[in-house]
């Protein structure tokens, strides 16, 4: 009976060290996957930064990472994985020049957290350029250019909240950028100005989209209010 436990430890080891192995090739994009985070809980990319282009204000959710980008636009992105390594990629909008593009980080030390070296490239472009920076506070930051979007998720054939999470996808030109989960039937997240698609895929419902337009000017609650209508399938 020993020998067979010592086996089966064994092979739950090898299983475990297998899919490890796999796992480290792989992007994450999905903010709901928490084991990868957990393991590169000690990096953290909240608070002011001094960088190339200027003062970068971030703020973390969970996988997700966005903020201020001088005051020249916005940043956000996810934490990807790549042969093991952390990254935070995602997008910068220049609103100035009406133009966006693309943006990699590497902490260079995980265990202090207080210097990035990076690259950025436009979109549609081929050459890459530095953007570096350096952690001046901690705190997390007051962002400027990212408005409050609060809602209800709701069945549709009962108008009640729907008190299991609910995953809110945030999607533009295709590409997921945001998303968060609902608490006891409401939902919130932080957007950058422009026109955003809501998205909600479960089992439960039937699919949900919905095509909303952030402005600069909040409405008289200080905040974007977008209720969900879900249908069960």
């Amino acid at each position: 009976m020993k020998t067979l436990k010592l086996f089966s430890l064994f092979f739950i080891s090898l299983t475990f060290l297998h899919c490890s192995n796999e796992d480290d090739g792989v992007f994450i994009e999905d903010a709901s996957i928490s084991q990868k985070s957990s393991r590169y809980s000690t990096i953290d990319w909240t608070g002011t930064w001094n960088s190339t282009y200027g003062t970068l204000r971030l703020v973390e959710r969970g996988e997700l990472i966005y903020g201020d980008y001088a005051n020249t636009g916005v940043i956000y992105g996810y934490r990807h994985y790549i042969n093991g390594k952390e990254y935070f990629e995602g997008t910068f909008e220049n609103y100035r020049l009406n133009r966006k593009g693309i943006i990699r980080f590497e902490m260079n030390n995980p265990n202090y957290n207080n210097a990035f070296t990076g690259d950025w490239i436009w979109n549609n472009a081929t050459t890459w350029y530095n953007w570096n920076g350096t952690k001046t506070s901690k705190r997390e930051p007051v962002l400027q250019s990212f408005y409050n979007v609060k809602g209800q998720v709701l069945d549709n054939s009962t108008f009640q909240q729907i008190q299991n999470p609910i995953s809110v996808e945030v999607f533009q030109d295709g590409i997921r950028h945001f998303s968060t989960l609902s608490e006891n039937g409401l939902y919130a997240l932080q957007l950058p100005k422009g026109f955003w698609e809501l998205r909600v895929t479960d089992s439960r419902y039937n699919n949900f989209s919905r095509i909303i337009e952030i402005k600069e000017n909040y409405d008289y609650n200080n905040y974007f209010t977008q209720n969900i209508f879900l249908n069960k399938k």
